[in-house]
């Protein structure tokens, strides 16, 4: 498993689902969803999730290294990076759900009139990062 990239969870789909709060006029906030990745509790939990359980199919893989033909084991293996790819799908899912509701609940309550991802959006825009960051836990 090795020879694969290490699972990350690496988009959150934000991206221009602008999240339009009840007040038409207000102003536009942006969210940084790198740092949502690399510093809110939840998206490092499932990594660590992720991390754990691609560690012990290794593990599983190394000790059935001697006891498998190579065919076999290869399929373990392609068994393993699909189960693997699963949840990492489910887990990207569950913190997508999160980080939108999150920042919905932070637009409502400081009134922005649309959220954007901070590293697609060309203008500026009230920052509330630290906010959503804050309330991922």
């Amino acid at each position: 498993m090795t020879t694969h990239p290490r699972p990350a969870i690496v988009a959150i789909v934000l991206v221009a689902a602008a999240l339009v709060s009840s007040c038409g006029g207000g102003p536009v906030g942006v969210v940084a969803s790198n740092r949502v990745l690399k510093e809110s509790v939840v998206a490092l939990r499932y990594q660590a999730q992720l991390d754990e359980r691609e560690k012990a199919m290794a593990a599983d893989l190394r000790l059935l290294s001697g006891q498998l033909g190579a065919e076999d084991l290869e399929a373990r293996r392609q068994s393993y990076l699909r189960d693997l790819s699963e949840l990492k799908r489910s887990l990207e899912e569950k913190l997508n759900e999160q980080v939108r509701a999150v920042v919905a609940e932070v637009a409502r309550e400081r009134r922005l009139r649309v959220v954007l991802v901070k590293e697609a959006a060309t203008a500026g825009g009230i920052d509330v990062t630290d906010d959503v960051i804050a309330r991922l836990k």
